[in-house]
């Protein structure tokens, strides 16, 4: 099983850096790709010793993510996008191995999250209860948030070859997965925090 991650950065470089240093002392991906929305604090320059690719403006979440599914797509065959923001702090070792044995025992058809510690109650999603699978807690949810993400690479092309569900966020991706066949969960053992959250990039231009 083969992941690649896309990390989408915006200038916050302090938390982009806080970010890729807990992922890479926690666990690790097959490629790892970082698309910048024409960055101006020095992500660019920190940038330049990893796989990259440097927008000309700022294109938003959406149209980024997108070029960087497509530029995988040219590269390799992958089976699973993580897609990582760049305000996350891994907390569980492993985590992406764990995630990977889940969908090996229990199937593709899931887009599964790690439990967010600092979600926002006011953001939380509908539940539709947890149950075991195979030795996972698992929670199924109207949607997860996007900061961490372990998607089959089918569902993710899916997604963004329709891009209205993707430029309307969560709320809108989660019903989307499930129309496809894909059920949004948390693993409830596995753990990340989302240390920028509500902490928006300079001007609020930082757009689906």
């Amino acid at each position: 099983m083969k992941v690649a991650a896309i990390t989408l950065t915006y200038n916050r470089l302090d938390l982009t850096k806080r970010t890729i240093e807990s992922f890479q002392d926690k666990t690790k991906v097959d490629f790892h790709l970082f698309v910048d929305n024409n960055s101006t604090d020095g992500t660019q320059e920190w940038l330049q010793d990893k796989h990259r690719i440097l927008l000309d403006k700022n294109y938003g979440i959406a149209n980024a993510f997108i070029v960087g599914v497509r530029s995988l797509m040219a590269q390799d065959n992958y089976d699973y996008i993580l897609k990582l923001d760049n305000d996350i702090e891994t907390v569980t070792p492993g985590i992406i191995e764990k995630m990977l044995e889940f969908y090996r025992l229990n199937g593709d058809n899931f887009v599964a999250s790690p439990t967010d510690l600092l979600l926002d109650p006011n953001y939380a999603p509908g539940s539709f209860g947890v149950r075991d699978m195979k030795g996972f807690k698992v929670e199924f949810v109207t949607h997860t948030g996007g900061a961490f993400q372990l998607i089959p690479f089918k569902a993710c092309k899916i997604l963004c070859d329709q891009f209205v569900a993707f430029s309307q966020g969560d709320y809108a991706i989660g019903p989307f997965f499930s129309s496809k066949g894909y059920k949004p969960i948390y693993l409830r053992d596995l753990e990340m925090r989302h240390i920028g959250l509500n902490l928006s990039t300079p001007g609020n231009e930082y757009v689906m």
